[in-house]
């Protein structure tokens, strides 16, 4: 074979083998990140369902259990600090941008979640020693001094209580009111089909900050009948 030729003939070989490395990469590369769409695309699903549902809560008027629907609360939250942990075990490196958008988002819906369930939770607990205080300063005997002692104990209670629903009420109004940017972000990866709508935090917030005004009217009339021994 003449030399030229065999030079000619390897370098063809040569440039054959790197383009089928290089074709093999890239259908590595691609397979690693379809994989990655997928399985954060079920994360983020399965996350957004879990909000939807949860949110629907805060339009209902009665609960009829409502010791067992801040479990269910709590419960959600458990079920996407999975999602945010399997998320982060993840190889980000085929998609930066999506885990990136999918942990933020994931992070904001299970503070979200947390926080709704403690509302409720201090909700529950704020009208039990609202109530336990009305009750009490409706008793006989309001000049005794055990029962000035009991009187200040249950309204330190009240107050105590509501305090801490006021902060976790007040941090799930602020996570609602953020929750459109995360979504934004996270739409720009996975699509917006997949996540809560906007209208629906709104008015999830909306439904909230009416009950934290109802429960402060609450609280402000059993300090009123406090106030008078």
């Amino acid at each position: 074979m003449h030399p030229g030729l065999a030079t000619r003939t390897t370098a063809l070989g040569v440039a054959a083998l790197m383009i089928a490395s290089a074709l093999g990469y890239w259908g590595i590369s691609a397979y690693r990140k379809g994989q990655l769409q997928k399985t954060v695309t079920a994360l983020v699903k399965d996350s957004s369902e879990r909000l939807q549902a949860a949110l629907a809560v805060e339009t209902e008027a009665v609960h009829e259990d409502a010791a067992r629907m801040v479990g269910k609360l709590d419960d959600q939250a458990q079920e996407v600090d999975k999602h945010v942990i399997e998320l982060r075990g993840m190889s980000a490196s085929p998609n930066r941008a999506l885990v990136d958008a999918a942990e933020e988002y994931l992070l904001t819906v299970r503070q979200i979640l947390r926080n709704q369930a403690a509302s409720h939770r201090y909700r529950i607990q704020v009208s039990a020693s609202e109530r336990a205080l009305r009750d009490h300063m409706r008793t006989a005997n309001r000049r005794s001094g055990n029962w000035i002692k009991e009187a200040v104990r249950a309204k330190d209670r009240m107050e105590k209580e509501y305090f801490d629903y006021r902060i976790s009420v007040d941090a799930f109004g602020r996570l609602l009111e953020s929750y459109p940017a995360t979504r934004k972000k996270l739409a720009l990866q996975v699509g917006a089909g997949l996540l809560v709508e906007e209208a629906v935090a709104a008015n999830a917030r909306k439904r909230a900050l009416a009950t934290s005004k109802r429960v402060a009217d609450d609280v402000e009339r059993a300090r009123q009948l406090a106030a008078v021994r």
